[in-house]
């Protein structure tokens, strides 16, 4: 019975040393800790309050109190709490009585606790300008956040006083509490200083402000702002802001360098553009011997775009000014068109055609091949940036073409200056942007004529065109026309389409012409219109009723250079063509007629086997204009005897003419 006396003992001994415990805490105070403990501190007149020793400026509606979490990056034991009111616009205000001094110290620090995330704008008030707001987003993740507000570009100002709107614009219940802490403005450090004038750089509205931009000395023309899209090729902090009266069609941004710019090695001038309406900009220099102008066409609105000028022409002119038109010559923009400019500056030109073959195959690429002149001058088809750097084209520059849409055959004419030998490269490729679907013609003149024909489908997008000059070999032309909108007269007279890559290139699909020299002869292929024409076509052995004739559409499916061509009387539903095969053809090695057809018209075709047990099958010609290879599986006829083929198009419909044509070419089993 040892077990109760066990508990009871144990129950005496627990209840002892509570009492003790009890008893004991009861002898020792509470630990705490003074807001300051040191007597002896130097104010520190840039810092506003650490709570601490430190607390020089009370804020009014901040209580004191101990630091519920000394981690991270606050260890302090002091911070102040601040109870935002309901109001969207309630503020914590800190006062500068004597005014604020940022000369040195302008980088405005604190640090935040809370569990409310949202929008804190800071208001200085009371500088010698008008007041300025900062928005900084407050993280509402409770724990200790450092945030701090550069004020270097406001230094010569002396605010008398900072609100701050914790979750600005937003109400709440009044309950939203921010420990707040370390108060300060810390020196900055002028990023510029230190910097050497580049004067080849005119302004990237940072350390290299070298030029004044402007004609009124008094105000410049494109002020300091921040970067308000810092994305893509800039992420500089400051940009330019230049307002244009788009309604005055050379008003202009100019530069005076007071004295002749120095081209001799630097004669590239670029400047980086965000622009939000499209348009020309023109770039000029003057002032001396020769002026000069460049224009290059803003095709990229709502991102930062690099333009490039190459004044390499004007060196040694003696030009001591620069000037900038935007949407230039025209008056169709507003009264305050905004454009943000940045890193306006000359470097030197390097040729990138510098050691680049000559390709007398390619006409034009607008850039290091430009070997025939488009039209009857250069303002034809002036080279400009390409509008759309994406997809198939990625060049730099394109040719702009404007085309009078009103004339049915206005055209841009090449002249090569000899006969082009399309031995090897016999097809002609273009690649167009255009902003409208449209036909486009390419002719071959000088020689025996040839024209082809394509079609815009695709707009806004650069597309490459494709014309087989292939039946045109050695046949001395030497001039080549473009027609855009071929023979209509539906456009504008300002149509524009961009081109790029005009070229000669192999065609891999260009016609065939066949030596039939030592060819042995097949007789499973009934015709082929070149080599192997084993069999008579039609009933009549004095009548061949598919003649041959030349490929009207040398293509990759078929680039026979001859094909036979076979009239069928369409209101007759079984008008056909008539294949003696001379005997029981045998089916038990090649049991697959093929044919390949060129139709305008999509018809059901039948081939029928004949003279044994007869085998019909059917066929749908559903691409028009182009050849395609149909089969017909006659294995089901395998020793049925037959020796004769008949092949029926449009089969069965009388809903055609007296004379619908269709090309036909390799006939065979297979």
């Amino acid at each position: 019975m040892k077990t109760p006396l066990y508990r009871v003992a144990f129950l005496i001994l627990v209840f002892s040393l509570f009492y003790t415990c009890e008893r004991d805490l009861k002898t020792y105070d509470l630990i705490s800790y003074e807001r300051c403990e040191s007597d002896n501190v130097t104010v520190n007149p840039f810092v506003v309050t650490d709570f601490e020793c430190q607390s020089n400026i009370e804020i009014s509606g901040v209580s004191v109190i101990r630091n519920p979490s000394e981690t991270g990056v606050n260890t302090s034991r002091f911070v102040g709490e601040y109870i935002d009111g309901a109001s969207a616009t309630d503020a914590l205000t800190i006062n500068f009585d004597n005014g604020l001094d940022l000369t040195t110290n302008a980088l405005f620090k604190f640090k935040v606790k809370t569990k409310t995330t949202g929008t804190l704008q800071i208001q200085l008030k009371g500088g010698s300008s008008s007041d300025l707001n900062f928005d900084i987003i407050i993280t509402g993740n409770e724990t200790w956040v450092e945030y701090e507000l550069d004020l270097v570009d406001y230094r010569e100002e002396h605010f008398t006083k900072f609100d701050l709107v914790f979750n600005n614009g937003i109400e709440n219940s009044g309950n939203d509490v921010y420990l707040i802490d370390d108060i300060k403005f810390d020196e900055t450090i002028d990023p510029c200083e230190g910097v050497e004038p580049n004067l080849s750089i005119i302004n990237d509205f940072d350390c290299q402000q070298n030029y004044f931009l402007g004609q009124d000395p008094t105000q410049t023309s494109a002020p300091v702002v921040d970067n308000p899209y810092m994305s893509g090729i800039n992420q500089s902090a400051h940009v330019g802001r230049y307002v244009d009266n788009g309604t005055e069609p050379y008003d202009n941004l100019e530069i005076n360098f007071d004295s002749a710019i120095d081209l001799s090695e630097k004669s590239l001038f670029k400047m980086k553009v965000y622009a939000t309406v499209a348009g020309p900009i023109l770039v000029k220099l003057e002032g001396g011997t020769t002026p000069i102008e460049l224009n290059m066409p803003i095709t990229n609105i709502n991102q930062w775009v690099e333009y490039s000028f190459n004044f390499s022409e004007a060196i040694n002119n003696g030009n001591d000014k620069l000037i900038i038109f935007f949407n230039a010559g025209n008056a169709t923009g507003t009264e305050a068109d905004v454009y943000f400019i940045d890193d306006l500056k000359f470097e030197a030109y390097v040729d990138p055609c510098v050691g680049v073959p000559e390709d007398l195959s390619i006409i034009s690429d607008f850039e290091c091949q430009q070997n025939y002149m488009l039209g009857a001058d250069p303002t034809v088809i002036p080279v400009v940036e390409n509008i759309d750097k994406s997809g198939i084209n990625s060049s730099s520059f394109v040719g702009e073409y404007t085309d009078d849409g009103t004339q049915p055959y206005d055209s841009v004419l090449i002249d090569l200056g000899a006969p082009i030998d399309l031995t090897v490269k016999s097809e002609f490729k273009m690649k167009v942007y255009a902003s409208n679907t449209a036909p486009i013609l390419a002719k071959l003149e000088g020689g025996t004529p040839l024209e082809v024909f394509a079609n815009i489908t695709a707009t806004s997008e650069w597309v490459e065109y494709t014309f087989d000059f292939s039946p045109a070999i050695g046949a001395g032309n030497d001039k080549l026309v473009l027609f855009f909108n071929a023979g209509q007269t539906n456009g504008t007279a300002t149509d524009v389409y961009y081109i790029d890559d005009l070229r000669f290139d192999v065609n891999d699909c260009a016609q065939i012409v066949e030596d039939c020299t030592g060819v042995t002869q097949d007789l499973s292929i009934i015709n082929d219109f070149d080599c192997q024409q084993n069999y008579l076509l039609g009933n009549d052995p004095l009548i061949n009723a598919a003649p041959t004739v030349q490929n009207p559409n040398i293509d990759c499916e078929n680039r026979s250079s001859n094909v036979g061509e076979f009239i069928d009387n369409g209101t007759e539903p079984y008008d056909h063509l008539f294949i003696n095969l001379n005997g029981a053809f045998d089916l038990s090695t090649n049991s697959t007629f093929k044919i390949k057809i060129l139709s305008s018209q999509a018809v059901p075709v039948l081939a029928k086997l004949e003279g044994g047990t007869p085998l019909e099958v059917f066929a749908d010609i559903t691409m028009t204009n182009e050849w395609v290879e149909y089969s017909f599986d006659f294995s089901a006829a395998i020793g049925a005897g037959n020796d004769k083929l008949i092949v029926f198009f449009n089969a069965g419909q009388t809903d055609g003419t007296t004379a619908d044509t269709y090309y036909i070419d390799n006939l065979r089993f297979e």
